[in-house]
């Protein structure tokens, strides 16, 4: 699956920035990230990689405006996305610029798909042993 890059405004009062990257793997969605000073453009952290597991995602909405399109991504714990910056316990907000919206949109068709079959397949088991 194709990189596409991200970034989310507004961490820490709006002083940092998140760049990065998301794909769509197998099971999983693969984040590789650096936090950035938004001031003085003046610090960056190391790259870090976090994987979000399709079992751990509630839903994904999107949201198409006229320069970027921007991707919520809901869990079930806050514990999930700790080590993802962002401003709320069980969400975080992706924002991609407009040139990605077409990459973005096959990756969202995908992972709808996929997490489509994967509560089918929880409601099968659950209803088979019952």
């Amino acid at each position: 699956m194709k990189n596409i890059p991200f970034y989310i405004d507004g961490v820490n009062g709006g002083f940092m920035r998140v760049e990065g990257i998301i794909r769509l793997e197998k099971n999983r969605l693969y984040l590789e990230f650096q936090i950035k000073d938004a001031v003085i453009k003046a610090y960056k952290s190391p790259i870090k990689t976090h994987f979000l597991a399709l079992e751990d995602i509630d839903a994904i909405e999107t949201k198409v405006g006229w320069f970027r399109t921007r991707l919520w991504i809901h869990v079930q714990s806050g514990k999930i996305l700790e080590a993802i910056p962002g401003n709320n316990l069980t969400q975080r907000v992706f924002s991609f610029k407009r040139a990605y919206r077409l990459a973005l949109a096959n990756m969202v068709s995908q992972l709808n798909l996929a997490l489509s079959e994967l509560k089918l397949k929880e409601l099968d088991q659950k209803y088979r042993t019952s």
